[in-house]
Protein backbone atom coordinates (compact mmCIF):
# COMPACT_ATOMS: atom_id res chain seq x y z
CA UNK A 1 0.00 0.00 0.00
CA UNK A 2 1.42 3.32 -1.07
CA UNK A 3 1.51 6.22 1.36
CA UNK A 4 2.47 9.83 0.76
CA UNK A 5 3.29 12.47 3.33
CA UNK A 6 0.59 15.16 3.15
CA UNK A 7 3.03 17.86 4.26
CA UNK A 8 5.59 16.89 1.58
CA UNK A 9 2.90 16.49 -1.08
CA UNK A 10 1.53 19.96 -0.36
CA UNK A 11 5.03 21.47 -0.48
CA UNK A 12 5.93 19.61 -3.66
CA UNK A 13 2.73 20.60 -5.49
CA UNK A 14 3.62 24.23 -4.82
CA UNK A 15 7.13 23.64 -6.19
CA UNK A 16 5.57 22.23 -9.37
CA UNK A 17 3.51 25.30 -10.20
CA UNK A 18 0.28 24.57 -8.35
CA UNK A 19 -1.33 27.54 -6.59
CA UNK A 20 -2.72 26.99 -3.09
CA UNK A 21 -5.81 28.48 -1.59
CA UNK A 22 -7.52 27.74 1.71
CA UNK A 23 -11.03 26.59 2.38
CA UNK A 24 -12.42 23.58 4.19
CA UNK A 25 -9.36 21.81 2.71
CA UNK A 26 -6.05 22.86 1.17
CA UNK A 27 -6.90 23.39 -2.50
CA UNK A 28 -4.31 23.39 -5.26
CA UNK A 29 -4.96 24.64 -8.80
CA UNK A 30 -2.73 24.18 -11.82
CA UNK A 31 -2.61 26.64 -14.72
CA UNK A 32 -0.70 26.28 -17.98
CA UNK A 33 -0.17 29.42 -20.07
CA UNK A 34 -2.65 31.21 -17.79
CA UNK A 35 -5.37 28.63 -18.55
CA UNK A 36 -6.91 26.63 -15.71
CA UNK A 37 -6.12 22.92 -16.16
CA UNK A 38 -7.06 21.13 -12.94
CA UNK A 39 -7.30 21.21 -9.17
CA UNK A 40 -6.89 18.83 -6.26
CA UNK A 41 -7.12 19.05 -2.49
CA UNK A 42 -5.70 17.72 0.75
CA UNK A 43 -7.01 17.93 4.29
CA UNK A 44 -5.71 20.35 6.90
CA UNK A 45 -4.76 17.59 9.34
CA UNK A 46 -1.56 16.59 7.47
CA UNK A 47 -2.28 12.87 7.89
CA UNK A 48 -0.62 10.47 5.49
CA UNK A 49 -2.28 10.12 2.10
CA UNK A 50 -3.23 6.48 1.49
CA UNK A 51 -4.09 4.58 -1.69
CA UNK A 52 -7.73 5.68 -2.02
CA UNK A 53 -6.80 9.37 -1.78
CA UNK A 54 -3.78 8.92 -4.03
CA UNK A 55 -6.13 7.45 -6.63
CA UNK A 56 -8.55 10.35 -6.27
CA UNK A 57 -5.79 12.96 -6.45
CA UNK A 58 -4.22 11.34 -9.51
CA UNK A 59 -7.60 11.45 -11.29
CA UNK A 60 -8.08 15.06 -10.26
CA UNK A 61 -4.60 15.86 -11.61
CA UNK A 62 -5.39 13.90 -14.81
CA UNK A 63 -2.44 11.50 -14.62
CA UNK A 64 -1.90 7.86 -13.69
CA UNK A 65 -1.59 6.85 -10.07
CA UNK A 66 2.05 5.82 -10.57
CA UNK A 67 2.91 9.14 -12.21
CA UNK A 68 1.19 11.08 -9.44
CA UNK A 69 3.10 9.23 -6.72
CA UNK A 70 6.40 10.06 -8.44
CA UNK A 71 5.27 13.65 -9.00
CA UNK A 72 4.23 14.09 -5.36
CA UNK A 73 7.58 12.70 -4.20
CA UNK A 74 9.49 15.15 -6.45
CA UNK A 75 10.72 12.37 -8.72
CA UNK A 76 8.95 14.09 -11.63
CA UNK A 77 9.24 17.77 -12.52
CA UNK A 78 6.71 20.36 -13.61
CA UNK A 79 8.00 19.86 -17.15
CA UNK A 80 7.35 16.11 -16.85
CA UNK A 81 3.83 16.90 -15.67
CA UNK A 82 3.13 19.20 -18.63
CA UNK A 83 4.50 16.54 -21.02
CA UNK A 84 2.22 13.93 -19.39
CA UNK A 85 -0.80 16.22 -19.70
CA UNK A 86 0.03 16.78 -23.38
CA UNK A 87 0.47 13.03 -23.95
CA UNK A 88 -2.93 12.46 -22.31
CA UNK A 89 -4.55 15.09 -24.57
CA UNK A 90 -5.39 17.41 -21.67
CA UNK A 91 -3.40 20.38 -23.02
Amino acid sequence: MAVLSAKDTNKNLLKKGFVKYEGDHNYFEFYHNDIFITKTKTSHNNQEIGDPLISAMSKQCKVSKDFFKQFARCEKSQEDYVKELKANGII
